[in-house]
C-alpha cells in the first residue's frame, strides 16, 4: 500500500462532496463552465464540418443505453466513445481552454467533455459531477507537477494527453463509483498507453485538437478493462519502467515526494488558469504586455516603429513571422502581437482568419522582433512555472520608449478571473450559435450545478 497509485485511488474513490473546500467546488464549477463554452464554439467554428464528419464515420456503437447527444441544434445521437471525442476536439479548438501551468497542460478540454458525457448516461446530480471533477484535477495535477516543465520543454511530451489519460480512468471511476481496488487498476492501466506529442506546433497541423480527447478515449478503455477483472501494475507511476521514468525530461529531474501530499486539503482545481487570449499558452504574458502599452498610450500600428519580445528560448521557438494555418498563427508570437496591437484583442477565430491577408497586419509583423535574453533564461531557471515570462519594448516613430515586464499571464492563480470576466468570456464563446438565445439560462445552470440533477439543456439549444 506504499505505491503511489494506491494513495490516489483511494482518494478518488471516497472523496465526498462534502469534503470539498468552498473554493474547490467554485472552482470545480468554473472548469466546467469554460470548457463548455469551448465546445459550443467548437461545434459551430470552421473545423466544425470536419470534426462532425468524423463522427459519422467513427460511429460504430449500438447499445441504445450508451447513446450520447452530440452537442448542436439538430438531434444526433452517436456512441459514448465518438461523442467523448468529437466534443474533446470542440473544446480545444478555440484555444481558450483552461490550463494548470505547474503541469503544462489543458486538463478541460479532455475532462470536462468526458464529465459531462459519463454524466448523461449514468445520470448523475451536479454535485456527483462536481465531486468528480475535482478529483481529476488533482491526479492531472500531481501528475503533471512531477514530470513538468522538463518533459515539455525537453522531450516534447504533452500533459493533456498524457496526464489526461491517467486523469480520465480517475473520472470516470468516480461517477461510475468504481471501489479503490477497480480505481487503481483503471489509473495503471491507462498509465501504460498513455502519450500525446507537441510537434504540430512547429508547423501548425491538426494534431492539437486531437490530443486531450486521446486521453480520454484511453481513460474510457482502461476503466472498462478494469471493470472486467483487468489489472494495471502496482508500482505504475514510480517504478522502474512506469510513467515517470517514461516521461521524464532528459535533464532526470523527477521529484514525486509530493504526489500525494495535503490530498484532500489542497485541492489543485484552485489553481488552474482561465485563458483571455486565443493562442498558445507560452504567448500570453507577450500579448498582456502588448495591450497594456496599447492601452496606456493609446497607440495605433500607424505610430509604431518597432517592436522587440525578450524572453526565453521556450517562448523563443514560437518566433514564426508566416504561419500557414490557424493553429499556426495561435503558435507565432509575431502574428497574434500583430493582431492584438491592431485589434486591442487577440481572443477569436473569426480575427486570426480577417488578419491572415490583412497587409496592416503584415507591416506590423515585419516589425516584431523575439530575442532570446539571458537574465529571463535566468530568471526561468530559478522560477520554471512562469514559462510564459516575456520583457516587450515598443518604439514609435516619435521616439518614445515604452516597456512592460509580464513574468505571469492574467487570469492565473495571481490574478484569477471571477464569475463576471469568466461571464463575459462565456457569452463571446457561444455569440453567433444556436445556444446564444439561452446563454443565461446555461451560465445560471452551471454556476449553480451543486443543485442541477438533470444537464440535459446543456447539450440541446
Amino acid at each position: 500500500m506504499d505505491y503511489l497509485i494506491y494513495g490516489l485511488a483511494d482518494y478518488v474513490a471516497n472523496l465526498r462532496y462534502e469534503d470539498l473546500s468552498e473554493r474547490a467546488i467554485e472552482v470545480g464549477k468554473q472548469v466546467i463552465l469554460d470548457s463548455y463554452g469551448n465546445m459550443v464554439f467548437g461545434r459551430y467554428c470552421a473545423e466544425s464540418n470536419r470534426i462532425m464528419e468524423y463522427a459519422k464515420l467513427a460511429d460504430t456503437v449500438v447499445k441504445n443505453e450508451d447513446l450520447v447527444p452530440l452537442i448542436g441544434k439538430e438531434e444526433i445521437l452517436t456512441g459514448s466513445d465518438t461523442a467523448v471525442f468529437v466534443h474533446t476536439m470542440m473544446a480545444r479548438c478555440a484555444d481558450l481552454d483552461d490550463g494548470y501551468r505547474h503541469a503544462m497542460g489543458h486538463p478541460g478540454s479532455g475532462l470536462v467533455p468526458l464529465l459531462l458525457s459519463m454524466a448523461h448516461i449514468y445520470k448523475k446530480e451536479g454535485k456527483e459531477m462536481i465531486t468528480a471533477i475535482v478529483a481529476a484535477y488533482d491526479v492531472y495535477a500531481r501528475l503533471g507537477e512531477v514530470i513538468n516543465p522538463f518533459m515539455y520543454r525537453e522531450r516534447g511530451f504533452d500533459a493533456t494527453g498524457v496526464c489526461g489519460a491517467v486523469a480520465a480512468a480517475a473520472l470516470i471511476s468516480k461517477i461510475i463509483g468504481a471501489d479503490a481496488a477497480k480505481t487503481k487498476n483503471a489509473m495503471g492501466i491507462a498509465s501504460l498507453f498513455t502519450g500525446g506529442l507537441i510537434e504540430y506546433q512547429n508547423d501548425g497541423t491538426s494534431g492539437k485538437i486531437m490530443c486531450s480527447g486521446w486521453g480520454a478515449l484511453t481513460g474510457m478503455r482502461a476503466v472498462r478493462l478494469a471493470s472486467c477483472g483487468f489489472t494495471g501494475p502496482n508500482a505504475a507511476l514510480e517504478g522502474k519502467h512506469g510513467f515517470f521514468q517514461a516521461f521524464k525530461g532528459t535533464s532526470g529531474h523527477c521529484d514525486w515526494s509530493h504526489v500525494l501530499s495535503n490530498l484532500g486539503k489542497d485541492f489543485k482545481v484552485t489553481s488552474i488558469y482561465f485563458k483571455r487570449h486565443a493562442c498558445q499558452r507560452g504567448l500570453h504574458s507577450t500579448l498582456d504586455a502588448m495591450l497594456d502599452i496599447r492601452e496606456s498610450y493609446t497607440l495605433t500600428p500607424a505610430l509604431i516603429k518597432s517592436v522587440e519580445v525578450k524572453t526565453s528560448s521556450f517562448v523563443h521557438r514560437l518566433s514564426n513571422p508566416n504561419p500557414k494555418t490557424a493553429i499556426g498563427a495561435q503558435a507565432s508570437t509575431q502574428f497574434t502581437s500583430a493582431v492584438a496591437l491592431k485589434y486591442g484583442r487577440m481572443d477569436s477565430e473569426e480575427l486570426i482568419f480577417k488578419s491572415f491577408n490583412d497587409p496592416e497586419i503584415q507591416q506590423l509583423v515585419q516589425k516584431i522582433t523575439v530575442t532570446k535574453d539571458e537574465k529571463i533564461e535566468e530568471y526561468l531557471a530559478k522560477n520554471p512555472t512562469h514559462f510564459c515570462a516575456a520583457k516587450v519594448i515598443v518604439v514609435t516613430f516619435e521616439g518614445q520608449v515604452y516597456e512592460r515586464w509580464a513574468p505571469v499571464p492574467l487570469g492565473d492563480v495571481e490574478t484569477p478571473f471571477g464569475w463576471g470576466v469568466l461571464k463575459l468570456k462565456f457569452d463571446n464563446l457561444i455569440a453567433g450559435t444556436p445556444f446564444e438565445k439561452t446563454k443565461d439560462e446555461r451560465f445560471d445552470l452551471l454556476k449553480n450545478l451543486e443543485s442541477i440533477d438533470n444537464i440535459s439543456m446543456l447539450f440541446q439549444s
